[in-house]
């Protein structure tokens, strides 16, 4: 289960501007760079309700968005979901007074539906990717991900039927004859259509999920290079 770390109340406001300073000598696109910043700085980073000013509001955003991208290919997807709690939280505060408002909430839904789809949760993370394509309905990335959660959840509920499925052919085969008699032909032709099908869900279907969520994957590691 995901738990919110317990807060400290020795955070000092004024220990803010130094921390965003050292900021902007880091490589904030190098994973392990970013994570050692933001662990060593936890403390002030992930007590930030006091902070008022727009601009610092900006780059607390701006670094936890960083962090939350590199904690996302290590696959720490607990941890990433706390993070997009503070960010979505400091955005309703930039909210009508900051330009960078809009394409840090759509950046910040995107990780969202992302590390929510890592998690196995589609229809939640679908919920996100249906937003972002009202935003960008050209968006080629935000349909495919929306697309990937459809079919991962259609196999999720199709998974219990392919074994129902499965033990009525394998019935059907070895006592067809003494259950059907001469109607065997009415229950083998319907039971062979459903062979097809589940014959073209395992070798073709299921090929094209794991395509599309490898597809997704590099596209996403590309976006963050």
């Amino acid at each position: 289960m995901c738990k919110r770390k317990k807060k400290n109340d020795s955070y000092k406001k004024y220990d803010m501007d130094s921390i965003i300073e050292k900021s902007y000598d880091i490589d904030t696109n190098d994973s392990d760079e970013i994570i050692k910043f933001y662990t060593e700085n936890r403390l002030y980073f992930d007590n930030f309700e006091i902070i008022t000013d727009i601009e610092t509001i900006e780059e607390i955003v701006y670094i936890k968005q960083k962090y939350t991208e590199a904690i996302e290919r290590k696959a720490h997807y607990c941890d990433a979901i706390i993070i997009l709690k503070h960010i979505f939280i400091l955005l309703e505060k930039l909210k009508d007074k900051s330009l960078k408002y809009e394409s840090d909430y759509e950046r910040a839904l995107f990780y969202e539906g992302v590390v929510l789809g890592r998690q196995e949760k589609y229809s939640e993370s679908n919920e996100r990717f249906k937003k972002l394509i009202v935003i960008d309905p050209q968006n080629e990335r935000y349909k495919n991900w929306y697309l990937t959660n459809k079919e991962w959840i259609f196999k999720k509920k199709f998974g219990f039927l392919e074994y129902v499925l499965l033990f009525v052919m394998a019935i059907t085969l070895l006592f067809g004859k003494k259950i059907f008699g001469k109607n065997l032909f009415y229950v083998d032709l319907p039971v062979f259509i459903i062979f097809l099908c589940w014959l073209f869900y395992t070798f073709i279907y299921r090929k094209i999920v794991e395509y599309r969520v490898k597809s997704n994957k590099k596209d996403n590691d590309k976006s963050n290079a």
